[in-house]
């Protein structure tokens, strides 16, 4: 009868669990709706407002200060901070302490019999017990095993290298970062100054084509003059539209790199001088090579990849030693029939895992075979580094020597604009004449100052390329006055080619290097 009790209430169990089968529940749309409103408030929350005109700085340290992808880098690096914690705990020996009690619906009985005939003795043929039917325990214990620790500790320097790692995946954002700043920054500078003065100009380029037509329809002037005119126009209406189209999109992306509402009325600072010159990056590409291989986070990175990587050799070869185990514990049994009911045990154990032996060759070839991986692909890493390098001041130079041309070519059609408007005032020339030297002067002004944008750009690419930090500081508690003034210094510098010097070569290269950037 027992055993049928015992048999229904596993029944009634199994069926009970049964019912609490977890099946897949999509999100409600009114908590997804709440969720949504609630990240909406936050994402814009507890950031300094604006309330002047922005420089370049200023944009740039709010983007350092308030941008998600650089904050995400920084809780990454925070959260492989706190395993470093977790990974150096488990160094420790075991301590553990159990509490419990253990009872039966009857006490336990037992007999025995003759070891070689199977017989009971005369004298055990009563049942005897030397249990409580209910009784309680507990223990503290502590155990130490010196392979876990060799273990934990090879895996604890790892952790250590993986918040490297992170810190150095945070400075490839802050690259990044400012290699867009500095592009959105000055096309939305340039677009704030010149939009306005486009439209009117491509309204009259349209009008000066539409008349054109009438005049080749009416045959006023020869055909190929109005054709090589009605060209010249339409390459210069098309080029106007794609300069409006391409200044258009790059307000809204200054604002998600600063990470501000679309509706916020951005105004940036006034350029005072109209003639700016661009800056004149003076570093040679051997001093920019040289900079790059070893300030590049994907360089550093896998420097740290082979830490790693030989520590996992090392880790790999103490799990095939034979571990020795240190018990000691504390034990309390409330039995009545005990003679002591508290007691202390002590103890040594050692286990070899032949399993492990069999596999160490293919395991430490396994380990070895990564350490050449990371060492190929660095290497690979570097050569990748030095053609952008060379290419991000190819593209540089490209850029200054187009903006030089811009210029010359701005000035020429300011002048011719200037020439024409006179021969207009004396009745001299043609409507259509004058207007062509508008919009060909307003279009060289234009490209001029695009031209100006695409050198910030380039030195955008080289500084990425480079992988120079613009910040020594803790972005999250500066002030955007603070960050802002500590990168005008720092990029002052570099625009004049003062980057920081590297430390004297050593006499045998090393492996760990120095990641601070000052």
């Amino acid at each position: 009868m027992r055993y049928l009790k015992s048999f229904g209430a596993m029944v009634a169990a199994t069926v009970t669990l049964s019912g609490c089968a977890i099946n897949p529940k999509p999100i409600e749309a009114d908590a997804h709706l709440v969720s949504v409103m609630n990240d909406q408030a936050e994402i814009y929350s507890k950031q300094e407002p604006i309330i002047a005109p922005l420089s370049f700085y200023d944009v740039l340290a709010r983007a350092l200060k308030y941008n998600f992808d650089h904050r995400l880098t920084l809780m990454e690096a925070v959260l492989q901070d706190t395993q470093l914690d977790v990974a150096t705990m488990n160094m420790l020996p075991r301590l553990a302490i159990n509490a419990g009690y253990i009872g039966r619906d009857n006490q336990l009985g037992s007999s025995s019999v003759d070891y070689f005939d199977r017989t009971k003795s005369s004298q055990l043929t009563r049942y005897s017990t030397s249990q409580d039917a209910g009784r309680g325990v507990a223990d503290l214990s502590f155990a130490w095993n010196v392979l876990d620790f060799g273990v934990s500790y090879f895996q604890a320097k790892q952790q250590a290298d993986r918040i490297l790692i992170a810190q150095e995946r945070r400075r490839k954002v802050v690259n990044n970062l400012l290699k867009e700043v500095l592009a959105a920054y000055w096309t939305t500078h340039l677009a704030d100054r010149l939009l306005p003065k486009i439209t009117p100009v491509l309204e009259q380029a349209r009008r000066a084509y539409a008349t054109s037509q009438k005049v080749e329809k009416d045959n006023l002037q020869p055909a190929i003059d109005v054709l090589e005119y009605q060209r010249g126009l339409l390459r210069i209406i098309d080029q106007l539209e794609k300069l409006k189209a391409d200044m258009s999109v790059a307000r809204p992306k200054l604002m998600g790199l600063i990470n501000a509402p679309m509706h916020t009325k951005l105004v940036l600072e006034d350029i005072k001088n109209e003639n700016h010159e661009p800056p004149l990056l003076k570093a040679t590409t051997a001093e920019l090579e040289s900079l790059g291989l070893f300030y590049r986070p994907e360089l550093r990175e896998e420097i740290y990849q082979e830490r790693i990587s030989r520590d996992e050799v090392w880790k790999e070869m103490l799990k095939v030693m034979p571990g020795l185990t240190i018990p000691l514990s504390v034990n309390w049994d409330s039995n009545s029939f005990l003679v002591h009911d508290m007691w202390l045990e002590a103890g040594a154990r050692t286990t070899f895992n032949l399993v492990n032996l069999l596999a160490a060759p293919k395991i430490w070839k396994s380990a070895k075979t990564q350490i050449e991986v990371v060492n190929i692909r660095r290497k690979a890493l570097s050569i990748a580094t030095l053609v952008q390098i060379n290419v991000g001041h190819l593209q540089y130079m490209k850029a200054v020597d187009n903006y030089k041309m811009a210029s010359e070519l701005n000035k020429v059609d300011e002048s011719i604009f200037k020439l024409m408007s006179n021969n207009e005032v004396h009745g001299v020339g043609s409507e259509l004449e004058l207007i062509y030297a508008a919009t060909t002067s307003i279009a060289s002004q234009l490209e001029k100052e695009q031209s100006l944008a695409e050198i910030y750009a380039a030195l955008g690419n080289i500084y990425a390329s480079i992988g120079l930090d613009p910040l020594v500081s803790n972005v999250q508690e500066g002030t955007i006055r603070d960050i802002s003034v500590q990168l005008k210094n720092n990029l002052s510098r570099w625009y004049k080619g003062e980057f920081p010097k590297l430390p004297a070569s050593p006499a045998k290269p090393a492996l760990a290097i120095n990641t601070s950037a000052k």
